[in-house]
């Protein structure tokens, strides 16, 4: 088959599946279609099906039309997890398989006519997350927090005392790997709530709640291997902490502070900060989440200009119809205390 003949559309609608003549034209074998949670694609051979099936989606559900080259483009974008809200996910990848085999196990005409592109697709797909988006990840506070952690030599593991149980705290504890994650905060009922909902993603996972006392949080500084405050700065509280950390252990790691800025002008009480060893500051995670930023931006740019690439390479007409053009809003890391 070759790519003149492929047409595809791409609705951006709720998950309540698709219109009825799209059902049936998929049912007939006529048409292969992939359903998310964010879009439903219809691909087929029949300009004139195409033309139909478009005119079953409601007029206030956006469409956007791609026929030829344009269309393999549009299919290698999707399935790379370039037109998902998180950029270079892997997900949609998984599911376009899936469907896929659902839909030729069927033997139909389109199917027979389709399988040489879609393997083609796939040896695109992979060929592109090999090259730019192998692991891409994603770009937060809480992966670099991660990756910090990660990177200590010769301490292994060990545990991580998370200081805060607020928003900024729960958005960077999950992505954690310890031994044992110890939380401490001065509401016992909030620890314990972002306590159980790190079980709840991780069976099994090691989660300890300290004492909501002066005492307890200190000790915790002390006997630590890591330790990622996610607390505003303390004037009282913030010269015992220091001292605490400074304290002779067996394997020290990172102390990563989210509230305190050493690049800002200093209030009189983060200064017992600045000689603290090991530290992380939330000046310097900014600096390495920008640059992260960059880097992952700057390959997720190459990864869509080697998509056009590959279609192009792949041959056919190039026409475009457009209706509408939807896109995804970028997803911001959250920096809340509380």
């Amino acid at each position: 088959m070759s790519l003149r003949e492929l047409h595809l559309l791409h609705a951006c609608e709720p998950a309540q599946g698709p219109p009825p003549a799209v059902a049936a034209a998929e049912a007939a074998g006529q048409a292969f279609v992939l359903q998310t949670c964010q879009r439903t694609v219809v691909v087929c051979t029949d300009a004139e099906l195409c033309d139909s099936l478009a005119n079953a989606f409601p007029a206030e559900v956006p469409l956007v039309r791609r026929v030829g080259v344009a269309a393999y483009e549009a299919l290698l974008r999707l399935a790379c997890g370039l037109e998902s809200r998180l950029a270079g996910e892997t997900e949609v990848f998984g599911q376009i398989k899936k469907a896929w085999a659902g839909f030729s196990a069927r033997r139909s005409l389109l199917a027979a006519q389709l399988s040489g592109t879609i393997q083609g697709l796939f040896r695109d797909v992979k060929a592109i997350r090999s090259q730019y988006l192998s692991g891409i990840g994603s770009a937060s506070y809480g992966s670099l927090v991660r990756r910090v952690l990660d990177s200590a030599e010769g301490v292994g593991a060990g545990t991580v005392l998370v200081v805060g149980a607020g928003q900024l705290a729960a958005s960077v504890a999950p992505w954690l790997q310890a031994n044992e994650i110890w939380i401490w905060n001065r509401s016992a009922d909030k620890a314990e709530a972002l306590a159980a909902e790190l079980r709840r993603r991780v069976r099994g996972r090691a989660v300890r709640v300290l004492e909501s006392s002066a005492a307890a949080e200190l000790e915790g500084w002390r006997q630590a291997t890591h330790v990622v405050a996610c607390v505003p700065t303390d004037d009282e509280r913030d010269a015992q902490r220091a001292a605490a950390w400074a304290e002779p252990r067996a394997a020290r790691g990172k102390l990563v502070h989210l509230g305190v800025n050493l690049q800002a002008r200093l209030p009189a009480g983060q200064s017992v900060w600045a000689a603290a060893d090991s530290l992380l500051h939330m000046g310097a995670m900014y600096d390495l989440l920008r640059a992260s930023n960059e880097l992952r931006a700057g390959l997720l740019d190459r990864a869509r200009q080697a998509c056009g690439e590959k279609a192009q390479a792949a041959g056919g007409v190039l026409r475009i119809e457009t209706s509408a053009r939807v896109s995804a809003p970028a997803i911001a890391a959250d920096s809340l205390y509380s």
